[in-house]
C-alpha cells in the first residue's frame, strides 16, 4: 500500500524540486517509522558537506486554517514530537499549500513547539517561506563539528546496517544520465526479505554526482559489490549480441573476463547500477557502540 496519497505527492515533490535546483540533495523516505518524509543534504559547489537535515511534509490548504499573530499554528501528536526531539537530525516541519503554492517551514525544538493535553502545537511563521534567501539560514541549522555531523549520517542508516547484521540484503541502485553535463542521478535503497520480495525504502535524486565515489561519501558505512544475479540477464543478452551464435568461449567464462563494476545501459541515456551492500568496519564499529549505548547503559546517543 502506498504510503503517499496524490496530495502528499505534491507537497513532497515540491519541496524535492526546491532542493535539487539549489544542489541540495533530497532523499525521500518510502518506509519511515514515523513522522520523516526526507532527509536533505546541503551541498556546497556540488560537494556534499555532511550537514543534514531531517523534513516532515504536510501538504493541503487545511493545515493554513489556524492563523494567529503572522502564524499558521500546526498541530501534531506526542508520538511524532518525542521521535522528532530525539532524532539525531535536526527537524524541520514543512507545510505546502497546493492550492495557493505557498510553502512555510520552522525548526522543531523545544523553544518552538507547545505542549497540550495529549498533543502540542508549533506557530511557524507566516514569513518563513521555503525560499533561496532562507538558504543561508537552513545551513546553519546542523553546524555541528565534522565528528558529529559523521555520527549522524551513521545514526540515520542504522536501521539499514541492522537489517544487514540481520542477515537481509540490502540493495542500492544507482542511475546516472551519462549525456547530462549537470551531473543527474537517482540512488534507491532497496531491502529484499527472505523470500525474495524487494521493499523500497527510500529514494532520492542528485545534482553534481559525480561518480561512483561519490557512493562512499554517501553511505561510508557499506562496502559495495555487483548484484551478481541482477546483472546475468544483461550478460547474457550482451554475450549473445557481441558473439552471435558461436561465441568463441562459453557464457560463464565469458563473465569471469567482466570488470567487477560495471553498467547496465539503459536506451544510451542512464547507467544503471545494482550493488549488495555488506558492512565495513566503520559500520562495525558504530553498532558495536551503538549496542553498548543502548545495552542497559544510562547514557543515550544524542546528536542533534
Amino acid at each position: 500500500m502506498n504510503r503517499y496519497s496524490s496530495t502528499d505527492r505534491i507537497g513532497i515533490n515540491h519541496v524535492e524540486s526546491f532542493f535539487l535546483q539549489n544542489g541540495w540533495i533530497p532523499r525521500t523516505i518510502l518506509q519511515s517509522d514515523v513522522g520523516l518524509d526526507m532527509e536533505v543534504e546541503i551541498s556546497e559547489d556540488g560537494m556534499p558537506t555532511g550537514q543534514l537535515l531531517g523534513i516532515q511534509i504536510k501538504t493541503g490548504k487545511s493545515y493554513f486554517n489556524e492563523a494567529s499573530e503572522g502564524n499558521i499554528i500546526f498541530r501534531g501528536s506526542t508520538t511524532h514530537l518525542e521521535y522528532w526531539l530525539n532524532h539525531s537530525l535536526p527537524i524541520l516541519i514543512i507545510l505546502h499549500n497546493d492550492a495557493t503554492n505557498q510553502t512555510i517551514w520552522q525548526k522543531i525544538t523545544e523553544k518552538t513547539i507547545i505542549r497540550t493535553t495529549k498533543s502540542f502545537k508549533v506557530a511557524i511563521p507566516i514569513n518563513n517561506a521555503l525560499n533561496v534567501a532562507v538558504l543561508n539560514k537552513l545551513k546553519k541549522l546542523n553546524k555541528y563539528p565534522i565528528y558529529i555531523q559523521r555520527l549522524q549520517r551513521l545514526a540515520i542508516h542504522k536501521q539499514l546496517m541492522l537489517f544487514i547484521k540481520n542477515d537481509e540484503k540490502v540493495i542500492i541502485e544507482l542511475q546516472e544520465w551519462v549525456n547530462k553535463s549537470i551531473g543527474r542521478a537517482t540512488i534507491t535503497i532497496k531491502k529484499l526479505d527472505h523470500n525474495g520480495d524487494e521493499l523500497v525504502l527510500s529514494e532520492g535524486g542528485y545534482i553534481f554526482f559525480k561518480g561512483l565515489e561519490d557512493l562512499e561519501v554517501l553511505f561510508p558505512w557499506a562496502d559495495f559489490y555487483i548484484d551478481d544475479d541482477f546483472y546475468e540477464e544483461s550478460d547474457e543478452n550482451d554475450y549473445h549480441a557481441t558473439y552471435g551464435e558461436h561465441p568463441p568461449y562459453s557464457f560463464s567464462e565469458y563473465r569471469e573476463h567482466l570488470p567487477d563494476v560495471r553498467a547496465i545501459d539503459l536506451n544510451g541515456e542512464v547507467h544503471l547500477y545494482r550493488f549488495e551492500v555488506s558492512l565495513n568496519e566503520i559500520a562495525q564499529s558504530f553498532l558495536v557502540l551503538h549496542d553498548f549505548l543502548e545495552g542497559g547503559q544510562q547514557t543515550k546517543l544524542k546528536l542533534g
